[in-house]
């Protein structure tokens, strides 16, 4: 999928990754073999601790008998709460310690000047694509994540809407900025959840905030980005 879309540029490409989800999220449907179409595939194990189930306590050890508390299903909510803090964090680590790699250094060249990249000699499609693949990689731990909490996953729990958020979320929070992003995504989660009684209008405020974070702040909440290295002269200017 990225060779022939990592050709193109801006909101071209943007569109096209969102056409190919949609491809998929169709063939998934139909293919009921493999994935159980619109039913989904059920069943799936719930996250334990080392083994150690978040079950009330039987015959078998679980979080609560081998600890001595309890049984509450708050245990399990708080369990997955740090996992996904620590999974999280070790991505913000492991993002911010790639950007100085001659790869990272080549996403942020590229991300600022393709046409000055393509004068270096940088192959800007392999550059896209390493970038493209590593955020695919990401993803799919999150969706590992997400199928583990909710014991279910179907094509239907990826939607166009979906995709559109996750969209809004990189342009919103700055492209480049980790932190925007992160801010991007508690506005965009919470205000849906604080606008539940203008359920009805929820998408035209939406799109309204979105036109007006474009006017406002075109390059997103953070939109400013340092460079990762800086060369200076030997007079001292960068």
């Amino acid at each position: 999928i990225g060779w022939p879309s990592l050709r193109l540029r801006g909101d071209y490409l943007a569109i096209v990754t969102l056409g190919f989800g949609e491809i998929i999220r169709v063939v998934l449907i139909n293919w009921t073999d493999f994935s159980g179409g619109p039913n989904g595939i059920t069943s799936i194990p719930r996250p334990s601790f080392f083994g150690l189930p978040f079950k009330p306590p039987g015959d078998a050890p679980t979080f609560a008998s081998f600890f001595g508390l309890d049984f509450s299903p708050v245990h399990r909510i708080i369990f997955l709460y740090y996992v996904i803090l620590v999974l999280c964090l070790l991505t913000n680590v492991l993002v911010t310690r790639l950007r100085r790699l001659p790869v990272g250094r080549a996403w942020e060249a590229v991300r600022e000047d393709e046409i000055a990249c393509r004068a270096l000699g940088i192959n800007i499609t392999n550059v896209k694509l390493s970038a493209f693949v590593f955020g695919a990689m990401l993803g799919g731990f999150a969706g590992v994540f997400f199928a583990a909490r909710q014991g279910f996953i179907s094509p239907e729990s990826f939607t166009f809407n979906e995709s559109a958020i996750i969209l809004a979320i990189v342009v919103l929070g700055g492209m480049g900025s980790q932190m925007g992003v992160v801010l991007a995504s508690l506005v965009l989660v919470l205000l849906p959840e604080l606008g539940r009684d203008f359920a009805e209008y929820r998408m035209l405020l939406f799109g309204l905030a979105m036109i007006l974070i474009m006017i406002w702040r075109p390059g997103g909440i953070l939109s400013k980005r340092e460079p990762t290295l800086r060369y200076f002269s030997r007079g001292g200017r960068t």
